[in-house]
């Protein structure tokens, strides 16, 4: 892909939308804007989009402020208020690590665990609708390209791991 010139914003503007960054990016929010309006139609109306990638990002058996905060790509302060918040509302809370004092556990509640069962319910919706878009086969391509990119460029999976 030749690089466009700054004398051309429409050619500018055109390739800047073609790349992975911004295709994904896209792709990312839309994914996230249908399953939040989704949500908040099962009754869930105090979730935010911000919470939505929060809790995208908590293991199911519990895991620390610090792995949530680097997994949604915020500061570990940003996460910290917003599991507060989280917490008022009753979708997890916080415990002691009883493998490091310092560390603070986030575990969902019974309402997050519901939360999280609906919000998987979603998610299979949105990849079957995904998938009646473009077919099967390509989108199971399409995933199984974006794996083999992942292992290549993020093979600790930093955003993933712990």
């Amino acid at each position: 892909m030749e690089l466009p010139t700054f004398d051309d914003p429409a050619a500018l503007r055109a390739w800047r939308d073609q790349t992975l960054y911004r295709l994904l990016m896209r792709a990312s929010r839309a994914e996230a804007t249908a399953t939040l309006a989704a949500i908040q139609e099962q009754g869930y109306s105090d979730v935010s989009l911000a919470d939505t990638a929060l809790l995208s990002n908590l293991d199911t058996n519990g895991c620390t402020v610090t792995a949530l905060a680097r997994r949604a790509g915020v500061t570990r302060q940003a996460a910290s208020q917003q599991v507060a918040a989280l917490e008022r509302s009753g979708y997890v809370r916080r415990r002691g690590s009883d493998a490091d004092a310092r560390a603070v556990i986030v575990i969902q509640t019974s309402r997050g665990r519901a939360l999280l069962k609906h919000a998987l319910i979603i998610v299979r919706g949105l990849e079957q609708g995904y998938a009646s878009i473009i077919g099967a086969d390509q989108y199971a391509t399409l995933k199984a390209i974006l794996t083999q990119l992942l292992e290549q460029v993020d093979p600790s999976g930093t955003l993933s791991g712990e």
